[in-house]
Order: structure tokens, then sequence, then C-alpha cells
């Protein structure tokens, strides 16, 4: 095989790749655990974690946030390591990198930044990962943070009614009513074949949803119509189709208080791949049957 042709190849199979990362951090600050550490308050928070022996903890000044916010990130660490300060990354919803900020730690093991919400790099809605880490790579923590609301262009991302729900780098606006529940974050997977919901629920409600067709649907070998499987918090859930017509469905959903996702499956999703992921995995292919004319490359060693 061609060594260049070989380079080549791995490159944009490299690039291509990056595509589907989407990182993963553990969390090590348990709120739930903490219900007096509601309030931001610093040393408050700072004291559970010291005394829960956490390495670095990380939270913010609220969970929502809109497009012209500070955000107030604080934490604390365990073990204070010399001058070494935290480095504080915000993550978009698309995995790309909104910010990066390195905070000095104070004397008393506590740490605090802000950020601004207004700039370009915060114009998507959506959920924003904000990963602190100390020294090594396995000291770290993370907070989730939403930002709702017109978008930094000024460009309204769902109307009244409509729920905003994410897919690859695409945003479906799908019709909704809600009873007893806030819905924080929602996102379609072609993978799963489901459209999943995250909800902060105020008591027992319901969640009544118009999905389009193009986004899910469920169907059989002929064509026909088949019920979505319901599931709340991973069990199934009871819920009632209302009305359909060609291009929706509608889905009347009930929960307790205390769920917290929701989930339909159906048989087929919106791809995740978006335009401009789609053409760039175009130019991939492109090339790659390209360097393999220009070349001659071939899957078989040759002698």
């Amino acid at each position: 095989m061609n060594s260049y042709a070989l380079y080549v190849l791995i490159a944009i199979m490299a690039a291509a790749g990056t595509l589907a990362v989407v990182p993963t951090y553990a969390s090590s600050f348990d709120e739930e655990a903490c219900p007096d550490c509601g309030s931001n308050d610093i040393y408050e928070k700072a004291e559970y974690a010291k005394q829960n022996n956490v390495p670095v903890s990380v939270w913010t000044d609220s969970k929502i946030y809109d497009h012209e916010s500070e955000i107030t990130v604080s934490g604390y660490v365990a073990n204070l390591r010399g001058d070494a300060p935290v480095t504080v990354t915000v993550i978009s919803p698309q995995g790309n990198i909104a910010t990066v900020q390195q905070v000095e730690v104070s004397e008393d093991n506590t740490f605090e930044t802000m950020f601004s919400t207004a700039g370009a790099l915060f114009k998507e809605n959506g959920m924003y990962t904000i990963r602190v880490q100390y020294g090594p790579q396995e000291i770290n923590d993370k907070a989730m943070i939403e930002l709702v609301g017109e978008t930094a262009s000024g460009e309204a991302s769902c109307g009244d009614g409509e729920l905003a729900v994410k897919g690859g780098s695409e945003t479906y606006c799908v019709p909704f009513e809600s009873s007893g529940a806030i819905v924080t974050y929602a996102t379609v997977n072609s993978a799963t074949k489901s459209l999943t919901l995250k909800i902060e629920t105020e008591g027992d409600g319901s969640i009544s949803l118009a999905i389009p067709r193009d986004v899910l649907e469920s169907t059989s070998g002929n064509g026909d119509d088949t019920d979505f499987i319901v599931l709340v918090d991973d069990e199934e859930a009871d819920f009632e189709e209302t009305d359909s017509d060609d291009s929706t469905r509608m889905l009347d959903i009930t929960f307790e208080d205390g769920a917290s996702q929701i989930e339909i499956i159906g048989t087929y999703a919106v791809p995740e791949f978006g335009t401009m992921a789609a053409i760039i995995l175009a130019v991939a292919i492109v090339s790659i049957i390209a360097v393999s004319a220009r070349t001659r490359l071939s899957i078989s060693p040759r002698y």
C-alpha cells in the first residue's frame, strides 16, 4: 500500500470520526444529597464537599440561563496543589469548546469565576457542560446548564407552545403542552429511534406532543401505524394517542411527581447527521475514492 495514500486515508477517517465524539465526564458533587446547598453558598457547598472527601467540585448559581446572562461558576478542591489553577472548560451542545479559563484557587480551597452568555460561542440553545479539572485528568467534575430563549443573533429558537428538539446539528420545533413539569431538554436519536425529554416535575402531570412523522415514526413493515413505546425513567408508562394525520401523531403521556426522563421509542427517527456533517462525510468518501484511484490503493498487500 502506498504510504502517502495510507496517511491521507487515516487523516480523513480521523476527521470524519470526530463528528461522533461526545465527551463524557464523571460528576462527583451530589446536589440531591445536599438539599441545603441550593442557594449557591460557596462555603456551605465547600463544607459539604470537604466532609465527603470530594477531590474537586463545581456548581453554578442557576441551572437555566438566557443569552444575556452572567454565569457564576464556583467550586472546591480537597487538596491544594501549590499554585496550580483549576481549568474550567465550557462545552456547547454540539461538543464544541465555548470558553476555557484558568482559575486561581484561594487559600480556603475554593474557586470562583464568571462568564457571559452574550458571546457568539453561546448562540445555541440547549445543554452546556461546565467541566473543571485540577491537575491530573481523573480529578475532574462537571455541572450542566441550559441556555434558552432568543439566540445571540436575535432569532427565536421555537415559538410559544413549541418544544425545541435537538437532532444532530438540527433543531426541530414540536408543538407540545405540559402540566406539572418543565421540559429542560429534548433530543431525538436515530440510533435508538427515540425522542427523549428531560423534565423537572412540580407534581403529577402530563405532556402532550404533536410529533412530526418525519422526526419520529412507528410503523409496521407494510407502512401501517403501530404503537410507540413510552418509558418514564426506564419503566413503561401510561399514554394515549389522541389524534393523528398525515404529518403528525399526538401523544398524551402521564407521569408521577419525581420523574426525570420520558423516552418515546418508534421504528424511525430523523438522521443525526445535519447538512454540514453530511457534506463533510460526502467529501471524505469522495476523497477516499480519489486517492484510491490515483494510487491504485488496495486492501490486499502487494509483494
